[in-house]
């Protein structure tokens, strides 16, 4: 595992060809999902035509965005105008620092409330942390299952289901293409959490050893799926932290010079 270099892997979804649709998989990696949205705005920009969307935490929140309607440059948009942290919802009696459920009708403004009112089929992998098993949901009710997705351990409380308590799909599975398995479609995947190169002198704290370390123990987990799809998009934005909700802008230009996408003339429209 060499993480200093990268398959940016645009070689190969060139010459896909566009008679067939795709489908894809978006991995988690908290604010840095805003990268999905440029690659969702490279395949419109290429005329792929989306089968399918898998994902895991963020990689879901952004299917399900996209799936609800809202263009590439609007979920931008959300990521940016939409807080992560409320303080007002601090709840010292849950599993988490902050009440995952208060964040229900926060999301309910963009996303459908159900699997089947969406665009295109959808599958939202969290983690059932009671039976220590990743679930791939794809029917019925959407928001308790997104938010469980998105329930970062610790930082947000798990979403009890059916009974049951979920928690976030990058637990277990980070890079979801199971759902697409016994798919005879092409496999395209965004991977956003590979980490970036560490010099003995910025690993200079326990904090930033044990973050280093646990990002390199989730990639370890993950990489391999890489090469099980047909191909797979991997950002150099591993340097930005999960939660750097200051550096949205910038992480997302970033993802669009590495797809090599042409400049952005016009300001970011605003969500109604």
């Amino acid at each position: 595992m060499d993480i200093t270099k990268y398959d940016p892997g645009l070689d190969k979804i060139a010459h896909l060809s566009t008679d067939r649709p795709v489908n894809v998989v978006l991995s988690g990696g908290g604010v840095k999902g805003v990268a999905h949205a440029a690659f969702l705005e490279y395949l419109e920009l290429h005329n792929i035509q989306i089968n399918a969307i898998a994902g895991s935490s963020a990689g879901a929140l952004v299917g399900a965005l996209y799936a609800s309607g809202l263009r590439p440059k609007e979920i931008l948009t959300f990521f940016k105008t939409t807080p992560i942290f409320r303080y007002t919802w601090l709840n010292p009696r849950k599993a988490g620092i902050f009440d995952s459920a208060r964040y229900a009708e926060m999301i309910k403004v963009y996303v459908k409330e159900t699997f089947e009112e969406l665009s295109m089929p959808l599958t939202v992998t969290a983690v059932n942390i009671e039976r220590g098993r990743p679930v791939y949901f794809n029917e019925g009710a959407l928001i308790s299952p997104l938010l469980a997705s998105c329930a970062v351990p610790a930082v947000f409380s798990p979403v009890m289901i059916d009974g049951e308590l979920y928690s976030d799909g990058g637990i277990m599975d980070n890079f979801p293409i199971a759902p697409f398995f016994n798919s005879n479609l092409p496999t395209l995947g965004s991977y956003i959490f590979k980490p970036t190169y560490q010099t003995h002198k910025q690993l200079n704290s326990i904090l930033k050893v044990s973050q280093h370390a646990n990002a390199l123990l989730l990639h370890a987990a993950n990489r391999h799926k890489i090469n099980m799809t047909d191909a797979t998009v991997v950002f150099p934005i591993g340097h930005y932290n999960t939660f750097d909700t200051k550096r949205i802008d910038l992480i997302y230009q970033t993802a669009r010079e590495h797809l090599r996408l042409p400049q952005e003339d016009a300001d970011t429209p605003l969500l109604t």
